[in-house]
């Protein structure tokens, strides 16, 4: 009897201990997939949220561009002509549905209305913006009789947004609410997507908030008086955990099954991209690669922008514009430029040495620009290689210069040692021009959107040419990028201007070692007129 009572509670023990195993790996399976299923849902929703900014961002860039044409009041104020050159902006915005014009707060002309038979008095705006948009919100519209849409007062300029600007990024069992906001005095205006119930202050926040029923998080622009909220359901975190559970039902009566899973949502973690990523700079595993700057006139190279190329873990590519942006949300930029200056200067000095009037730019972030430790590298690895400074471009996008003041003191600082400083994808941003003259920028690069309609017969092909003349004006270096075919540079050879270019039809980004090669032909007699060699096509 008391062998059989031994083996009985032994029995009991091992039954104890493996339904003590498996309910605590059970909640472990459970609480952990809960976890995961919200970490994933917040990663969803920061790219929704980043997804619809870059659309409020473009689209701002769109209604920049139209405003820098129509905001000041000529003698062709709501001219037939001007009516036609506003419907031509129009029909080339994908963001704009109408534009019109405005004298003392009234509507005179639009072009989907044409000329009014009287002035218009405009309703009293529900905001300004932050950056002085008038919001007036959903109103009627005179060329659409019973359709409304949002309509934004700039200058004397009525704008009126596409209705489906942001509707094509609709995702399923997610919501989005664009908010214009005035951040000083806590005011938000919704002018698309749901209506969600939330706290101005929370917006401004840019924080996540869990409901009951949703997951939801604000983000908001840097350049420009626009938030976004997004929405996720529940019910996408619920869906996963009960799949989860019923799988840990399964395998759970396994200890070891269940460590194993543990094991293995850790290795899932360390391959995501932005932990994939700090190893990858911190080894040393990115590559670099250098394309061509070359004077347009001679066809002579004159410099090299460097660039980063990373492939992840499955050797698969990634768009530097994904693991860049990576990088700054996740507050490791500086390293990524650390290590871009360091290696760019090893591989490119002697390249350097041997042509003192070559320049070498690379590409720094916003937090990167006011940065002591950007200067005292600088200073350190081109002493280190024996480069001098004014051979070094650094190139800052213009959501750089959003804080005037702080930019033009780094941009001082820079130009004090001797390194130049250019405007990246200039006419994308959110900028003003007069900026140009304030920051005492070297050159301004104008991106490949513009390029890609020279020589054509797209409305949009007239603002290249304005963009020309205001940097000859401001006596500024300009370097047109995207230059792929010839009819582009006979376009941009008849502006008058020096102009450098960048682009496939001159050469592609090179490794260091075919940089210098791709020199030293240049300079080879016999290839002078010849067809570009294959290393560089």
């Amino acid at each position: 009897m008391h062998t059989v009572s031994s083996a009985r509670k032994k029995s009991l023990r091992v039954i104890g201990i493996l339904l003590l195993g498996l309910a605590l790996g059970t909640l472990a399976g459970f609480l952990g997939g809960l976890y995961a299923a919200v970490q994933a849902a917040q990663f969803v929703l920061r790219d929704y949220s980043f997804q619809m900014i870059r659309q409020a961002d473009d689209a701002a860039s769109q209604i920049e561009i139209i405003q820098h044409a129509f905001s000041r009041i000529t003698p062709d104020f709501c001219s037939d002509a001007e009516i036609a050159s506003m419907r031509s902006y129009m029909y080339a915005s994908s963001a704009v549905k109408d534009i019109g014009r405005m004298r003392d707060s009234s509507l005179v002309c639009s072009a989907g209305a044409g000329r009014l038979p009287s002035p218009v008095a405009m309703p009293t705006p529900l905001m300004v913006s932050t950056h002085g948009t008038v919001v007036y919100g959903m109103l009627p519209l005179y060329f659409a009789p019973g359709q409304k849409g949002i309509v934004l007062g700039i200058h004397s300029m009525d704008i009126v947004l596409a209705p489906f600007l942001f509707s094509s990024l609709k995702r399923d069992g997610m919501d989005y609410m664009v908010l214009m906001v005035n951040a000083p005095r806590h005011q938000i205006v919704r002018i698309a997507g749901a209506q969600i119930p939330v706290d101005p202050n929370w917006v401004l926040s840019q924080g996540s908030l869990r409901t009951r029923d949703a997951l939801l998080l604000s983000r908001c622009s840097r350049i420009n008086s626009v938030c976004v909220v997004t929405r996720e359901s529940r019910k996408i975190i619920q869906d996963h955990n009960e799949f989860l559970l019923t799988t840990l039902t399964i395998v759970g009566a396994s200890l070891g099954l269940i460590i194993s899973l543990i094991v293995l949502f850790a290795l899932s973690l360390r391959r995501s991209l932005p932990q994939q990523l700090r190893r990858a700079i911190r080894r040393g595993r990115l590559a670099l690669v250098y394309q061509p700057i070359v004077d347009l006139e001679t066809e002579r190279c004159v410099g090299f922008e460097t660039l980063v190329r990373w492939r992840d873990r499955d050797g698969l590519p990634v768009a530097p514009a994904i693991f860049v942006s990576i990088a700054e949300e996740r507050g490791f930029i500086d390293e990524l430029t650390h290590w871009v200056i360091r290696r760019s200067f090893q591989e490119m000095s002697e390249l350097l040495h041997k042509h003192p009037d070559l320049e070498l730019s690379i590409n720094i972030a916003p937090s990167d620009l006011a940065s002591q430790i950007l200067l005292d590298r600088l200073d350190t690895y081109s002493a280190l290689e024996g480069i001098e400074p004014r051979q070094i471009a650094l190139e800052i996008t213009e959501r750089s210069t959003a804080d005037l003041a702080s930019a033009s003191r780094a941009i001082h600082e820079l130009h004090s040692r001797g390194y130049k400083i250019h405007i990246d994808d200039f006419g994308t941003g959110f900028s003003s021009l007069s900026y140009l003259h304030e920051l005492t920028i070297d050159a301004i690069k104008i991106d490949r959107s513009f390029t890609r309609t020279a020589g054509t017969d797209s409305v949009t092909a007239t603002i290249l040419p304005q963009i020309l003349f205001i940097a000859h004006s401001l006596n500024l270096q300009v370097i047109v990028e995207g230059v792929e075919n010839d009819a582009q540079v006979e376009f941009l050879r008849t502006r008058g201007h020096v102009i450098r270019v960048q682009g496939w039809r001159f050469g592609r980004p090179l490794p260091a070692h075919l940089a210098t090669r791709y020199l030293d032909q240049q300079q080879d007699q016999e290839f002078y007129g010849a067809p570009r060699p294959h290393l560089v096509r």
